[in-house]
């Protein structure tokens, strides 16, 4: 089974290759209220294209707002020249994160809810890419799976500690990362991870899109460790 959506559906990034543009952080670093280090991917009016916005931090790593259309994608960053903590090499580290959902009234919607998968919990999981030079290949994007937390109240949301393993990490086509055919891809991958953070979706989908429906609750990224 795929995880990605097909480009009729909504333009993901290996669709759309540069796209993502994320600004310089350090990870773990005490953030102001002011402007964070990371960006939120979220769909255009046209569903087809991702738009990337500098986030608040909110006295936490990042902050935002979910909103009425299903449309937030991605939460994420690079350190720039600095790879000394979340990005470069990771092959033998593993990624934690723990973050809140507060002020939520509604409930959560993901895009295309319910789709042939079945179900309407919207997920958040963890998402890397390495470098797109040279055009489009699936494994410059890794989401992992099955390991996602789930979307549904307000509270603490953990996402599990995970190694950097192929068995641990699907493809833009879904493939694994310890299939023969793709371990190659993957290992390249992980030992130049370029931008890392969080991918929002639901259903068969991993970056697809949530939302909730009524326009409430506020998602606050706490912590986000490479180690």
């Amino acid at each position: 089974m795929r995880y990605k959506l097909t480009v009729g559906e909504r333009l993901l990034l290996a669709g759309s290759v540069g796209v993502l543009t994320v600004i310089a952080t350090v990870a773990g670093a005490s953030a102001s209220n002011g402007s964070s280090n990371w960006k939120l991917g979220y769909y255009n009016n046209s569903g087809r294209a991702l738009s990337m916005s500098s986030v608040p931090s909110g006295g936490a790593l990042a902050t935002f707002d979910f909103t009425t259309p299903d449309n937030t994608a991605l939460l994420v960053t690079t350190q720039g020249s600095d790879k000394s903590s979340l990005l470069g090499d990771d092959t033998t580290k593993s990624v934690s994160a723990t973050a809140t959902i507060s002020g939520l009234t509604g409930a959560f919607t993901y895009y295309n809810e319910p789709d042939a998968c079945g179900g309407t919990t919207a997920y958040v999981r963890y998402f890397f890419t390495t470098s797109k030079s040279g055009g489009f290949d699936e494994t410059q994007y890794w989401w992992s799976n099955p390991t996602s937390a789930a979307l549904t109240a307000n509270g603490t949301v953990t996402l599990p500690t995970l190694s950097f393993a192929g068995s641990n990490w699907s493809d833009f086509y879904g493939h694994f990362g310890s299939d023969a055919l793709y371990s190659a891809g993957f290992s390249a991958a992980v030992s130049d991870v370029t931008t890392i953070g969080l991918s929002f979706g639901g259903g068969c989908f991993f970056e697809n899109g949530v939302g909730t429906t009524d326009g409430s609750g506020t998602f606050t990224l706490n912590g986000f460790t490479v180690s």
